[in-house]
């Protein structure tokens, strides 16, 4: 009887990590960090894709340079990110 309570306490966390996964509520919560698409800045070159990230308690800034990305600084508390056209970041989020 004892193992049954923990089989679905188990399968009960795992469901809500899962829904907690969908629906981003580590990224609302600020947990994690997230990063947004945002229109191109004014003055900056058109192509590509822009990026507006917030950081993560647990997780820091995201580091976007593996998807081709360049950071073009800070606008307040959140990291602008360009990436290119070619290799767009959008996959990770």
């Amino acid at each position: 009887m004892v193992l049954v309570k923990i089989v679905l306490v188990g399968a009960f966390a795992a469901l809500m990590l899962g829904v907690a996964k969908q629906q981003r509520w580590f990224e609302r919560a600020g947990l994690v960090s997230s990063c947004v698409l945002v229109a191109t800045p004014p003055g900056q070159p058109a192509g590509g894709s822009w990026y507006l990230c917030r950081e993560g308690v647990m997780t820091g800034f995201p580091r976007l340079e593996r998807d081709n990305c360049n950071s073009k600084g800070f606008v307040g508390k959140q990291e602008l990110w360009h990436c290119d056209t070619l290799s767009d970041a959008r996959s990770r989020f």
